[in-house]
């Protein structure tokens, strides 16, 4: 079993059943059917039962196949309430890789609406509907106590196991709160998957403000949902946004008042056009290992993402970004153990490189993995997609480096249009605008067909070019 705290934190009442006591009859869950505070209470009150039922411990790990769907979001609070460490899986990955990662996540059982996959664990079937009232307790959570186990990808596709604890989701959920205003009034689409961290902390900022979570319906289009349904809170990338407002998208025709882009170069075009429609979007800059959002802010000029938010700090140390507070993630889990690598002063190094604007603002140049040399000068490849994402015809390009007889490597840009396309020399201009010459690309790609995948693999595009 891993190690928890040796220090036992202060309890705290379960949010969920603070509200199904004081606000029993306020909408919790937007979906096909909502469910009120009350309601949800008993529903989790069920499921915890039929977890214990099954067998399963506080420590245990229970790996869990899901998306956002309504019995993922209960799933995901039960484990919370019972001590069992959440485990989100993937959809999108065959049952053969869903094994693989609950044999290296060393899971006590496996749940899945579609087919569990065999092996050294519980398959277990549960009953999501069934609902049994409250006792009067306050069903308290230890903060200190570990959470869930998410797989993040990294830079090197080999996947880590982030695990955090309670404290850490709890301090990301207020802090985001500091920046983010969230209350009783206000519904939160789950547009991001729980198996993200990014999901994952959506329920916290949710249910600790006893606001509503809205479920993604993917059957009905974003625009029609957001000017029906009590959707003011959106997390959104670039690409989405620039769908929405091709579709016509209005905002004073929706209830929206918080939009929350990151995951991309941000265009100052998009924000102009947003912010003419009488809605400032906010950038966010996060990472899993940190429970989410670190810095958030309004998107001024490139690359900048705001300041720290209350409970994270965040230094630079030879341009990179280096993390640490209240949020940190326990560690890695590897082996039955927690690895956290982290210096002798407690700093997460991200891999980020960053600098500071004048008024102590967080600026993200690029992934210090993505730089490369052409002809002796440094290429920061998401410094010329910034640039190019800021013309007005362009909604988001990726550049990457191809190999290069004379110069080593130089650029190559894959360019996505919205509307009209332009000439590439016309781009070339723009980027020697602003840029040197040495950072315009030497050849222009379409952009590809991601088959669904909002965020393109840098490495597998560079190949494609030099195969």
């Amino acid at each position: 079993m891993l190690p928890t705290s040796d220090h036992h934190a202060h309890l705290e009442a379960c949010p969920v059943r603070h509200w199904a006591h004081t606000t029993p009859l306020q909408i919790a869950i937007h979906a096909a059917s909502p469910l009120n505070y009350r309601q949800l209470d008993a529903r989790l009150n069920s499921l915890c039962l039929q977890l214990e039922g099954a067998g399963l411990q506080s420590g245990d790990r229970l790996a869990a196949v899901v998306r956002g769907a309504l019995e993922d979001v209960l799933l995901a609070w039960a484990c919370l309430r019972s001590g069992i460490l959440f485990c989100p899986l993937n959809p999108a990955f065959p049952a053969t890789r869903q094994a693989a990662l609950a044999q290296q996540l060393d899971v006590a059982a496996f749940w899945s609406s579609d087919e569990i996959p065999t092996g050294p664990w519980r398959p277990l079937r549960l009953a999501f509907s069934t609902e049994l009232t409250a006792t009067d307790d306050a069903w308290p959570l230890d903060p200190a106590r570990l959470s869930n186990m998410i797989l993040t990808s990294g830079s090197s596709g080999a996947p880590k196991a982030v695990v955090h604890r309670l404290a850490n989701h709890l301090a990301s959920a207020r802090g985001s709160a500091a920046r983010i205003p969230l209350d009783q009034t206000c519904g939160w689409l789950l547009s991001l998957p729980l198996f993200h961290v990014g999901g994952y902390a959506i329920l916290f900022r949710v249910f600790l403000a006893g606001a509503s979570l809205v479920l993604d319906d993917r059957s009905q289009p974003l625009k029609d949902r957001l000017e029906r349904l009590p959707i003011t809170h959106l997390s959104l990338v670039p690409t989405q946004l620039w769908r929405l407002l091709a579709q016509g998208l209005n905002p004073t025709r929706t209830r929206l008042r918080e939009l929350l882009l990151g995951g991309a170069a941000i265009s100052q075009p998009l924000v102009a056009r947003l912010a003419a429609m009488g809605l400032t979007p906010k950038v966010s800059y996060g990472l899993s290992e940190m429970g989410s959002q670190v810095c958030t802010g309004q998107p001024a000029a490139a690359g900048v993402v705001g300041l720290p938010l209350p409970g994270r700090e965040v230094c630079i140390q030879q341009a990179e970004i280096c993390v640490r507070g209240d949020t940190l993630f326990a560690g890695y889990f590897k082996d039955g153990a927690l690895e956290r690598p982290l210096d002798e002063d407690g700093w997460f190094h991200t891999r980020d490189k960053g600098h500071f604007t004048a008024s102590g603002e967080l600026v993200v140049e690029g992934r210090l993995d993505n730089l490369f040399i052409s002809g002796g000068e440094n290429i920061q490849p998401e410094t010329i997609e910034q640039r190019l994402v800021d013309h007005p015809a362009v909604a988001q390009a990726l550049v990457v480096p191809i190999s290069d007889d004379e110069w080593g490597q130089r650029p190559a840009a894959f360019i996505d249009w919205h509307g009209e396309a332009v000439p590439y020399p016309e781009l070339a201009a723009w980027i020697r605008q602003s840029l040197p010459g040495f950072m315009v690309p030497d050849l222009w790609q379409p952009w590809p067909d991601l088959a669904g995948s909002l965020k393109p693999s840098r490495a597998l595009l560079a190949r494609s070019l030099d195969t």
